[in-house]
């Protein structure tokens, strides 16, 4: 099993389309007025839909939500100085074990994390 999709809620889905846009690495995206959506390679869809849009059976997306992505341990510079060119303060977090995490809050509060390695330790 693995998590196909999530989506968050925006005040303005066009702003923080460009940003995600900018910011994650996609092969496809869907827009329309009320959602815009990338999909990764992996098949995965990160969906923002304007706040009070309501999908499917009512659905809504996240308010405030904290999300993280996979990144390899060689990325995480590229991916902080991406952060930094895209005008967001990166916000990084040591472990007792060395490991170091990078956080960010997107242009409506929603706390990323890009996380080199996952929670079984591997990177």
């Amino acid at each position: 099993m693995r998590l196909l999709e999530f989506h968050i809620e925006s005040e303005n889905v066009k702003r923080s389309f460009a940003f995600y846009r900018e910011l994650l690495p996609h092969i496809k995206t869907l827009e329309d007025d009320d959602q815009s959506i990338l999909i990764f390679e992996d098949g995965t869809a990160f969906g923002i839909w304007r706040k009070g849009y309501r999908g499917i059976h009512q659905g809504r997306g996240a308010e405030h939500l904290h999300f993280a992505f996979q990144i390899l341990p060689e990325e995480y510079e590229a991916y902080k100085e991406k952060l930094l060119s895209l005008g967001v303060e990166p916000l990084e977090h040591k472990w007792k074990d060395g490991r170091k995490n990078l956080y960010f809050l997107d242009p409506d509060g929603h706390q990323g994390e890009f996380m080199p390695g996952d929670w079984l330790g591997r990177s």
